[in-house]
């Protein structure tokens, strides 16, 4: 038997028919499949080759056994901050040492840290409770163990790299294989000398380098090609085409880094598909994995808990999970009377669509819910149950393996997900520890999270060749097309031996990988796609890949080194007067500018025929007037036509967030008996609702690094809750209610609203609107009359004679704002000598007149817009028709949702 071996032939091959279509007797091997040949042949099979993660927490054991008698060990504040972090190096240390062939062989005159990986590995060699698992390391050291007395089915071994590039345990096996009498031989890809291009730029490469070196001109005869631009999807499309125009043109593609941005563009052509399977970590499935353990601690993450309901799979009903983070959205917490009204409404139209169609089952939707937010949470501080734990990976695993085999679908990163959480299981169940700090948790998920690849589309007949490494070739190339020329090496730091660590294991016979060695392979490795290609070699250079800016790869620096007049040979996408050279070898795609169309501007009026008239609503509330007064198409567009945004899925930010917050804390501080309250009960009562609330309203507040804002926040809520209450207290005033709902009919329609708070005080009433900031906003509002909304509220009151007494309270800094002091003494009084009730009157007045004029509009079906373009246009139209409502707006208006549709976009 003949066996190619090359450090990436496990991956894919060129040709392929060396892979897909073996020849007899002929096997191509990388380091697993070789090991794998190996162990069959001489009865060593049966070790799971996806073992590493019990390996570690294995090895972890031995380590924290060995720390508790020597808590003065070389790793022990290592470990202390992370142990399977501690335990994942120096078990790769461990392993290094054994494939360099060091017995482990205690003594004292090992160096320190040699000691000590010796002291651990004797502890396993000798544990009763058994040794670790088997890793490769493990395999392969047994495989060199028993080889030279064994025979194979081997007669040659061909090489892709140089022995003396090989990693020492390859060098071992190749020598032992030598002495066995296998012919050993180096894949032979010979690089003629060539007046080409390419032919210069690979005799550069191989050259030594030169004092008297001096830079040659390309000439620019298609044998050596670049294509750049600022993105990778500029560049996929442009190729797609290219090839699509050139059907002779098929290189061989080099795609070092899986990406499946290309293939994309060529199906997108009609082009056949490559068939790469990308590895990605960001699949909805496998986000589940490191989403689960939120619900384990509190106070709760509502951000964790919002992308865990907003994925598009996941263990909970789609309806369900979209009104929750709907409800996330808006207050941050779980179990608030707003998230048990939710709910209750979910399962009540849940049930009514089951009686009516078979097949929806509540019962286990239920139990979804329950499983995930009535479970037990435990202080993220503490620890939690390993128990709880493991019930949570092992639903997990059940649910993702059933719901694989209910879809019958090829979504493998399903079957990836309950693999993973199966490992999971397998680990915690091995851990020695009862409970679980957050951090450990979070650790061992991190540790079996991995990426699984994912083919989209299968490959199609008549896909173009492709690798992913730039040894992959047992044969020479013809063309080769580079796609992403960029930096996408592993980077390469210090030395993990020290000197005379090196020193003793090389006495000893065991040689070490070196930063020197690692290095020269990789030089030699970065080269060889260049040197197998004898005719073209597109070399394709993006500054951007997914948005992010790239380096270009090392040899870009080579060849700007060597060459002068790179301008023959370069073709920049968005420059097409550097195109010369690839005009004279392609047919290329043209660029088709797209034509542009001037957007219109707004219109003063929407105008509506017979058909299209629009009827009165029977009832409206501030919200609706308000749009109806100053921008009738806002009140059209949403109340009419019913036009609604969807919910941003994102939690609001801190200032909405603590406007909401505070008005809870008001809400039900004002419901106890406050007349008789001190400034420190007040705090106190603070202090004794806040953490509940937070929990269920506000949890952003209680996650970890939030102290300084949630402590600033819960201060000034107790100053300016005391100063509403010494308001109150110093000025009579008792509280009549909180979240009033008011209703009256006014205009011939029926207007509804709810009062913040309502104060009696005799035969007196004031309603005060509770505002979260914004004081110099409200002061400005009651000088220009235009607190409609309080005068709104002072008229819906039922039962008063006179107009009630209004104000805004300002819950940021505790501020009362009203026209005058009669309802409260030394507060700021915006107009102290103005009669309130003849204000009040006259708003409401022009309130009035305002909508019957803007009705009487909507019944000829003419719809204002109102914004700065139309204006002046619109003031002018009007005229003295102004005079006796509400003053116009001369600005957009804010919080737009209709901009669009008017045409007002900047």
């Amino acid at each position: 038997m003949t066996v190619y071996f090359g450090l990436n032939f496990d991956d894919r091959v060129y040709p392929e028919s060396s892979i897909q279509v073996p020849k007899g007797g002929i096997q191509y091997f990388g380091p697993q499949s070789f090991l794998y040949f190996l162990e069959a042949h001489l009865g060593l099979i049966g070790h799971s080759p996806d073992n590493e993660y019990l390996r570690v927490e294995q090895y972890r054991q031995f380590l924290r056994t060995y720390l508790h008698e020597h808590p003065a060990t070389f790793f022990a504040k290592a470990f202390e901050a992370d142990q399977f972090a501690t335990a994942i190096d120096l078990l790769q240390r461990r392993d290094e040492l054994l494939l360099a062939g060091w017995d482990f062989s205690f003594s004292n005159t090992l160096p320190s840290r040699l000691q000590v990986l010796a002291a651990v590995e004797v502890s396993i060699r000798s544990s009763e409770a058994g040794q670790i698992a088997m890793g490769w390391a493990d395999r392969m050291h047994a495989v060199l163990e028993v080889l030279p007395d064994r025979e194979l089915p081997l007669q040659r071994l061909i090489h892709r790299e140089p022995v003396e590039l090989l990693p020492p345990v390859w060098q071992r096996l190749i020598t032992i294989l030598k002495r066995k009498g296998v012919q050993i031989e180096a894949i032979d890809i010979s690089h003629n000398v060539e007046t080409t291009d390419l032919g210069r730029l690979k005799e550069a490469l191989t050259s030594p380098p030169s004092d008297t070196h001096q830079k040659q001109a390309l000439q620019g005869d298609g044998s050596l090609l670049l294509l750049c631009a600022k993105r990778e999807t500029d560049l996929a499309t442009f190729l797609a085409q290219l090839f699509q125009q050139n059907p002779s043109f098929r290189p061989v593609c080099l795609i070092p880094d899986k990406s499946q941005t290309l293939d994309n563009a060529l199906v997108q052509e009609g082009l056949p598909s490559l068939g790469i399977a990308p590895t990605s970590l960001a699949r909805p499935s496998l986000q589940v994995l490191k989403l689960v353990t939120t619900f384990l601690w509190k106070p709760l993450d509502p951000y964790k808990v919002m992308e865990f309901v907003s994925l598009s799979i996941k263990p909970l009903e789609d309806e369900l999970s979209y009104r929750i983070a709907t409800q996330i959205a808006q207050t941050p917490g779980l179990k608030g009377e707003g998230w048990r009204k939710m709910i209750g409404r979910y399962f009540g139209e849940l049930r009514e669509r089951a009686a009516i169609k078979k097949g929806i089952a509540v019962t286990a939707i239920q139990e979804q819910y329950s499983f995930w937010f009535d479970r037990n949470r435990y202080d993220i501080q503490q620890k939690a149950p390993k128990t709880e734990v493991l019930g949570i990976f092992q639903r997990l695993r059940s649910w993702a393996f059933e719901l694989y085999e209910e879809q019958n679908s090829e979504n493998a990163s399903l079957l990836v997900l309950s693999e993973q959480a199966r490992k999971i299981c397998e680990l915690l169940q091995a851990l020695p520890e009862a409970e679980l700090t957050h951090l450990e948790l979070e650790r061992i998920v991190r540790t079996i999270y991995e990426a699984a690849p994912a083919q989209v589309t299968p490959p199609q007949k008549g896909h173009l060749p492709y690798v992913h490494h730039s040894t992959a070739f047992v044969q020479t190339i013809p063309d080769l097309l580079w796609w992403n020329f960029s930096q996408a090496e592993p980077d390469h730091f210090f030395s993990r031996w020290y000197g005379v660590e090196r020193t003793y294991l090389a006495q000893q016979g065991c040689e070490l990988s070196t930063p020197v060695s690692e290095n020269a392979l990789l030089i030699w490795q970065r080269k060889q796609a260049i040197l197998s290609t004898t005719n073209r070699l597109v070399l394709v250079i993006p500054e951007q890949v997914n948005g992010q800016t790239v380096f270009a790869h090392p040899l870009l620096s080579d060849l700007e080194a060597n060459f002068e007049g790179l301008e023959q040979c370069e073709w920049h996408l968005d420059k097409p007067s550097t195109r010369a050279t690839w005009q004279q070898h392609f047919q290329l795609p043209t660029k088709k500018a797209l034509t542009s169309y001037q957007l219109g501007k707004p219109k003063s009026f929407i105008t509506l025929d017979d058909s299209q008239r629009l009827g009165e609503r029977t009832a409206e509330t501030f919200s609706s007037l308000s749009s109806m007064f100053y921008y009738p198409y806002k009140w059209v567009f949403k109340h009419k036509i019913r036009l609604q945004k969807s919910p941003i899925l994102s939690v609001v930010p801190d200032q909405t967030l603590m406007g909401n917050l505070s008005h809870r804390f008001f809400e039900g501080l004002l419901q106890e008996d406050i007349y008789t309250m001190s400034k420190e009960e007040v705090a106190q009562w603070i202090d004794s609702v806040q953490r509940q609330l937070l929990e269920r309203e506000g949890a952003v507040l209680l996650m970890y690094g939030r102290e300084p804002e949630r402590v600033g926040f819960i201060q000034r809520l107790k100053f300016s809750a005391w100063s509403l209450v010494e308001l109150i207290q110093q000025n009579g005033w008792t509280v009549e209610g909180v979240e009033v709902p008011l209703e009256a009919t006014h205009w011939g329609i029926t207007i509804k609203a709810r009062a913040d708070l309502l104060l009696k005080r005799g035969e007196e009433r004031a309603v005060i609107d509770l505002k979260w900031r914004g004081a110099r906003f409200r002061e400005q509002m009651i000088r220009n009359e235009e607190d409609l909304q309080l005068v709104l509220y002072a008229k819906l009151l039922a039962g008063t004679s006179d107009w009630a007494h209004t104000a805004y309270f300002i819950m940021e800094s505790g501020k009362m704002i009203a026209r005058n002091e009669l309802a409260f003494r030394g507060i700021r009084s915006v107009s102290k000598e103005v009669d309130h009730q003849e204000v009040n009157q006259r708003i409401w007045d022009r309130m009035g007149a305002t909508f019957q004029w803007r009705m009487q509009q909507v019944r000829e079906g003419a719809i204002e817009i109102r914004c700065t373009q139309t204006q002046q246009e619109l003031d002018e139209l009007y005229g003295a028709d102004l005079l006796d409502v509400l003053e116009m707006k001369s600005e957009d208006a804010p919080f737009d949702d209709y901009r669009t549709l008017i045409n007002l976009i900047n």
